[in-house]
């Protein structure tokens, strides 16, 4: 045999034992170096190809630092690379500068490198050391070059082996497990087995997170990670492409990959270098990804992505599996614990399956249903055509549906809704029938009491209460209660007694007798509606007197009553009537009781909503506490006459203090006194109304001539009629007077134009009438009130601003900023607007205008800004001012604002770093009280005590008291209104130091505001 092939058998034998391929190798090596005539030192090494790279594997005798140095190398680098990437053999006599890999003191030496090949496909590079300066011959070549082919294709071999077994080992995973987590988690535990330091499986959820389900290895990282599979950020890294895109996903290098910014830091934390995600199908959905990581930068090369490919196929069709069995477990279960009844026959009809809610509706057992057929639970209410066309269907493989009446064990009438389905094996042949049928009894009994409601509803409506209404109303629940053949609805008289308004079934004379509430009530059960039976009815027969018995006997035939719902009819506690269902031949089923419960209900309401007309048409034309007319009942009545008719309009003056010192409760107390007593001064023809909460109207058959004298009357019976505790003498009325045709013809305007004159009256004698001034002045607020509206809505107020100033030096240290109307010419004087909107609580919009306006205020200023005690109360108030924040804004508050209880606004604007000023003090509410109970920062004295320096001493008292307390509290002081020079003098030695007043300067337009 020659060498060569001698040579080959000897290494071939080596690599084809069943020793690990590490151990393999090294004898290998040593075999080549036994060779004759090969210049091999005792070195070498097995590189394999690894993505762009090649991974150290196994090594003979190779020196420390190169064990280092040599553990991955890019694929063109050193010599190793180069072969790794070209596939040629490189031979080299000594270490040069292609030689990039060395260390100090490195010896000499030559290399026989030789790539691993297959075919085309490189799989790595064979590493062998030769002697320096050493030339292998051409047989040496050739030997060398046969020796890398045996070892590729170990490794080839190796590979195989490796993917056979672990996907050996998945499948018998798929076969043993039976449980999906249990089979996600093992499967996880096998691929970190063979390596990887990370394998877990996340399924993709609707909303774009993908949410880890079982991991193994490194599982740390998966500790509050996000990761999605949409086109987010989090959608980007291998797993959400792979699930978005259904194709594998390697990320070769963490490090680098753009992508991979959100869980870099993590993933380099834990040590992983690499990645690869794998879909997870399910059928044609991807359901997930299969996500694998490793420490070595790529470490995913061709085969590895095939075999974990593999592995992904593999576990989407086992899930798909083990969830194929749980939906069959599941199923198994419904129709177990479902509470439908289900059953299935043979073609022949026979019982093979019944489920348990089956035997729980009908009261069979097992034993007596299996094997037999339906016919069991028939009722004797179908037609035998029913049951031809059933079959006819059945037979044709098409489902049939109906409601179905059966019997139960017992005889009582069960109704059904059901589903008879034809079932099919997976050829498509009729093998069995099923049956799903729901119990309706209720709803079916219910379904026909609300039928028979619904026709009484629309019969009552059309002609009310009446005895025909009532007998057809027994007439159509006997036939909707399953069991009832006769039936009585007793109702009470005015006179106590009760009487048959219907009756049915019964001797026609039961009409004609009355009946004492203890004898129709005289059932001895506790409940007011429900059933009895027996010893029951026996005993509601021996109460009864002799006379009403005997009666009974003979007409209503109670010996013969098997059983009777009744039910005590009622309304608001009060007993109005009694019905009574009776049965013959039978008992009323259990689920008679609650249509007869609701049709019961239903006639109490009726009741109820009759008497509830009555007192609501009352309640809709009176004042419930007074009993008086209201205004709906004067728009009804009011229809114009010929003759004149003053309406008066009356007020209580301070009835708002009455509730307020005494309670409401007094309150009313007076206006029922009040209503009562003038009532009894109206004349012949004369009406009077309540209008409001304190606002009474008198219509009143005269002129206005004699209204004076009828005014006085008003406030003698008021102060005669005042119940303890209210003061007689802080009583008094107010009158407006309108007269018809005079001052109106429409009811509106009448009410109007009173409406005017009793405002005019409020400020002035206690009485006034209509006339046109009243009306002109109204009409004037009333077109200036719009046009205000409309120069809001439409940005035309403007802002001027007047400035603070420094007594000494007269510098501007602050600015109040105003409001100003532009009208052709000029503008609105503020007095002519602002009360106006204050009146009508329009001030609100307008102030919320000037915050917004002063948005734009230059924020070098300090600007004071004026805010109304509406505004104060506005929840939208915070919300404007948080934009002014930093502009240098003070707020400017009355005193009169400071009795809204606005203490936790005002708290809050401090809180938000605005300055708060109390303006006009010493003319408002509690100023002492004020200063010491709010967190204001500085106080404007109000101008009427700035003029009169100089003209009255107490005006000089004041201002020194008001500095000297501001100054003990901390505040700041602004004398406000200062017009002269001489009150500027006087200011300066009372030691004031900040004024305000047209000398200083008049209110200018701010730039830019």
């Amino acid at each position: 045999m020659p060498r060569r092939t001698q040579v080959t058998l000897r290494l071939s034998q080596i690599l084809l034992r069943e020793d690990p391929l590490k151990t393999r190798f090294q004898e290998f090596i040593m075999a080549l170096m036994e060779v004759s005539g090969l210049p091999l030192q005792a070195k070498g090494a097995l590189f394999l190809k690894q993505g762009e790279t090649l991974r150290l594997v196994m090594e003979h005798n190779l020196d420390e630092p190169l064990k280092v140095s040599c553990a991955t190398l890019p694929l063109g680098r050193c010599l190793c690379g180069r072969v790794g990437l070209s596939g040629e053999a490189l031979w080299s006599q000594g270490v040069d500068e292609a030689h990039e890999i060395g260390y100090p003191g490195m010896p000499a030496h030559g290399h026989a490198i030789l790539p691993l090949k297959v075919g085309e496909r490189i799989l790595g590079i064979l590493n062998l050391y030769l002697e320096p300066g050493a030339r292998v011959t051409e047989e040496g070549r050739v030997q060398l070059e046969t020796a890398a082919g045996l070892l590729a294709l170990a490794v080839l071999k190796e590979r195989a082996q490796r993917a056979a077994r672990i996907l050996h080992r998945a499948t018998l995973l798929s076969l043993e497990a039976q449980e999906e987590a249990e089979y996600l988690k093992r499967l996880c535990a096998l691929v970190v087995e063979e390596g990887y330091a990370l394998a877990w499986v996340g399924e993709a959820l609707p909303d774009g997170r993908v949410r880890p389900l079982e991991g193994a290895g490194a599982v740390g990282y998966l500790e509050g990670l996000l990761v999605r599979h949409d086109e987010s950020p989090e959608g980007q890294g291998p797993t959400g492409r792979a699930i978005r895109l259904g194709q594998p996903q390697v990320l070769r290098g963490i490090g680098e990959d753009p992508f991979y910014g959100p869980w870099r830091l993590r993933a380099q934390g834990f040590g992983f270098a690499s990645s690869a995600a794998f879909p997870l199908r399910i059928g044609d959905r991807v359901f997930g990804a299969f996500n694998v990581y490793a420490v070595e930068p790529d470490a995913f090369d061709q085969e590895e992505v095939i075999l974990l490919q593999d592995l992904a196929s593999l576990a989407g069709k086992n899930l798909e599996r083990l969830r194929s069995l749980a939906q069959a477990h599941l199923l198994v279960q419904l129709v177990e614990q479902v509470p439908e009844s289900v059953f299935t026959t043979d073609l022949e009809g026979h019982i093979t399956y019944a489920n348990p809610a089956l035997f729980a509706q009908t009261g069979y057992e097992p034993q007596e249903v299996l094997g037999q057929t339906p016919s069991l639970f028939k009722s004797g209410l179908h037609p035998e055509a029913f049951y031809r066309h059933l079959w006819d269907t059945l037979e044709k493989g098409q489902v049939f549906r109906s409601v179905f009446f059966n019997r139960r064990k017992d005889g009582r009438l069960l109704v059904e809704d059901k589903i008879l389905t034809p079932l099919r094996d997976p050829r498509g042949q009729l093998v069995a029938y099923a049956s799903t049928g729901r119990n309706i009894t209720l709803e079916w009994s219910l379904f026909r009491v609300q039928q028979a409601l619904i026709h009484m509803t629309e019969l009552f409506l059309q002609e009310g209460m009446g005895r025909s209404f009532f007998q057809r109303f027994l007439d159509e629940v006997v036939k909707a209660i399953p069991g009832a053949e006769a039936g009585s609805l007793l109702l009470r008289n005015q006179n106590g007694k009760f009487s048959c308004v219907a009756l049915l079934g019964y001797d026609p004379a039961l009409r004609e007798v009355t009946f004492a509430r203890q004898e129709v009530y005289a059932l001895g059960v506790p409940a007011s509606l429900g059933k009895v039976s027996g010893e029951g009815l026996r005993e509601f027969f021996q109460s009864l007197a002799s006379e009403i018995k005997a009666l009974l006997l003979e007409k209503a035939r109670l010996g013969e009553v098997k059983e009777t719902l009744y039910a005590r009819l009622e309304v608001n506690g009060e007993a109005v009537g009694v019905l009574y269902l009776d049965a013959f031949r039978g008992y009323f089923p259990e689920e008679a009781m609650d249509a007869f419960r609701f049709l019961v209900h239903w006639l109490e309401m009726v009741f109820s909503w009759e008497r509830a007309q009555v007192q609501t048409r009352y309640l809709r034309y009176h004042d419930p506490l007074t009993d008086l007319p209201n205004r709906a009942l004067l728009e009804e009545e009011w229809k114009g006459q010929a003759e004149k008719v003053s309406f008066v309009l009356a007020d209580l003056d301070r009835f708002a203090d009455v509730n307020r010192t005494y309670g409401r409760e007094v309150g009313d107390t007076l206006l029922v006194a009040v209503a009562r007593a003038w009532q009894e001064l109206l004349p012949k023809g004369g009406r009077l109304y309540r209008l409001g909460d304190d606002e009474f109207l008198f219509l009143l058959p005269w002129g206005p001539d004699k209204i004076f004298v009828f005014f006085q009357s008003l406030n003698q019976a008021l102060q005669a009629s005042a119940p303890e505790p209210v003061a007689k003498d802080a009583l008094g009325v107010s009158v407006g007077v309108a007269v018809y045709p005079d001052d109106g013809q429409e009811l509106s305007e009448l009410l109007r134009r009173a409406d005017l004159a009793l405002n005019q009256a409020k400020g002035g004698q206690g009485i006034a009438y209509f006339n046109q001034e009243l009306e002109d002045i109204y009409l004037k607020r009333v077109e200036l009130l719009a046009s205000l509206e409309d120069a809001l809505r439409e940005g035309r107020l403007v802002l001027f601003g007047q400035p603070i100033v420094d007594l000494a030096t007269l510098e501007p240290v602050a600015s109040e900023v105003l409001v100003r109307w532009p009208k052709e010419g000029g503008f609105w004087p503020a007095a002519a607007f602002i009360p106006l909107a204050e009146e009508t609580g329009l001030i609100r919009e307008l102030d919320l205008y000037v915050l917004r306006l002063a948005e734009r205020l230059p924020s070098k200023y300090i600007w004071h800004v004026n805010v109304s005690p509406q505004t104060l109360s506005d929840p939208r108030l915070l919300e404007a001012v948080s934009r002014l924040r930093g502009n240098g804004v003070r707020f400017e508050i009355t005193e009169y604002a400071l009795a809204q209880g606005v203490e936790e606004v005002l708290r809050t604007l401090r809180e938000m770093g605005f300055g708060l000023v109390l303006d006009d003090f010493g003319q408002g509410y509690a100023s002492l009280n004020a200063l010491l109970q709010h967190p204001f920062a500085m106080v404007k004295v109000d101008r009427a005590f700035v003029a009169g320096l100089g003209k009255n001493p107490k005006a000089h008292a004041v201002l020194r008291a008001a500095l000297s307390l501001a100054e003990e509290l901390g505040l700041s002081v602004v004398a406000e209104g200062v017009e002269t020079e001489a009150q500027r003098d006087w200011l300066l030695r009372l030691g004031y130091r900040h004024a305000q007043g047209y000398f200083f300067g008049v209110p200018k337009p701010i730039n830019g505001a």
